[in-house]
């Protein structure tokens, strides 16, 4: 598991370093505005959905060999981009944009299952929070990373080819550690499960893809072009958040087993719909320096609660009806998702540009985190002690 956890962080490290020069990359080197940066979501998002279809094909893999395969995939789209000049076709930037992602997604996916199948029932939380630590600690790296080399030097295609290396090598990792013993699928179909009695985790994964791109797309796109904030200065905001991170991520995932996923999801709608208010009004009601403190410490606060969404995975882990359905129901989670957020992604690009900014983009998805909270109400509560 050491090796297993190292490949982890090596792969959270490159994907958390692409994510973090990704909108600077496409409004300075391929020069995208705000309506095509919505539309390049499309590519971005659509392998939320396409990882449910890759993890049915791959079923005859346990999950540390499907990371490793999501590792394989970072690295050749990564290296790809870094090939790619500007004034690329959209066409073949968006292939290769989907190749990273598709990886990003699949990874994403099999960090939380790999937790989920090696952890006692009632210790997940607390797991996936140190396992959310790790990931913060790789991407707090990262973020040291594009702060320091930005002062030297300011190609993409550096950040890309180093970053690649280092998905290939936790590929390789991966692929030649002895894993543990995993729930096998028979075949691909045991791999799609979709059921009514997960309807309320469904529900909270389709708001959660409208608040997801709240932050990815809309937050960093409201700090790099309105705001018109560079990469060391959103590296140096990640850094903190990153510090801040570490130790809180351990600590949510102790709050999910003390509160419960419930009352844990609730908080978490309330205080992102705060957000969104913030992020709505702050840099039209502020002087420009104010605007972009405010912003710039709802971005740390945002980034630390999207940790909370690890209550979802135990959620559904804990109600699903057999070991073998947990893996599958996490992606058909994921794949709605995704669902939602290329959607919202689309819309809100229209939206920003046909308002010229970037208010009822976020005012819309504070009413999405509201119904969030709405709907975590029917979670259903875990057996007390003793019940059976």
């Amino acid at each position: 598991m050491v090796f297993v956890l190292l490949a982890l962080f090596l792969g959270q490290f490159g994907s958390g370093v692409y994510d973090l020069v990704f909108s600077n990359f496409l409004r300075d080197a391929q020069h995208l505005d705000v309506e095509m940066r919505g539309f390049i979501e499309l590519p971005r998002e659509l392998p939320g959905i396409l990882s449910l279809f890759v993890v049915g094909m791959l079923f005859m893999f346990n999950e540390v060999r499907m990371a490793g395969v999501a590792c394989l995939l970072m690295f050749g789209g990564m290296y790809a981009l870094a090939l790619c000049g500007p004034g690329t076709g959209l066409w073949v930037l968006s292939a290769w944009i989907l190749t990273v992602s598709l990886g990003q997604h699949v990874l994403m996916g099999m960090i939380d299952t790999i937790v989920i199948h090696t952890a006692r029932p009632e210790n997940r939380s607390l797991r996936l929070g140190q396992m959310k630590a790790l990931g913060t600690a790789a991407s707090l790296l990262g973020a040291l990373c594009v702060w320091i080399k930005w002062k030297f030097n300011q190609s993409f295609a550096v950040d890309f080819f180093i970053m690649g290396g280092v998905c290939l090598l936790a590929a390789v990792l991966l692929s030649r550690v002895k894993t543990p013993v995993f729930p096998k699928r028979r075949g691909w179909r045991e791999c799609f499960v979709f059921k009514r009695r997960y309807t309320v985790y469904y529900g909270l994964e389709i708001l959660h893809g409208i608040r997801k791109q709240l932050y990815l797309t809309f937050g960093f796109w409201l700090m790099v072009s309105t705001l018109g904030q560079s990469p060391e200065h959103i590296g140096k905001t990640l850094l903190i958040a990153g510090v801040v991170g570490l130790g809180t991520q351990p600590l949510i995932g102790w709050s999910i087993k003390r509160f419960g996923e419930r009352n844990v999801t609730i908080f978490d709608s309330i205080a992102l719909s705060l957000l969104c208010l913030a992020y709505a009004f702050a840099p039209g009601l502020l002087p420009s320096h104010w605007a972009v403190a405010v912003v710039t410490t709802c971005f740390v606060l945002d980034n630390l609660l999207f940790a909370l969404g690890m209550a979802r995975s135990t959620y559904v882990a804990r109600i699903c009806e057999r070991p073998e359905e947990i893996t599958p129901s996490i992606y058909t989670g994921l794949a709605i998702n995704h669902v939602a957020s290329i959607s919202y992604g689309v819309l809100g690009g229209l939206i920003w540009m046909s308002t010229g900014g970037p208010q009822a983009v976020f005012l819309i998805g504070g009413l999405a985190t509201a119904g969030a909270g709405l709907v975590a109400r029917h979670m259903d509560a875990p057996p007390r002690k003793g019940e059976a």
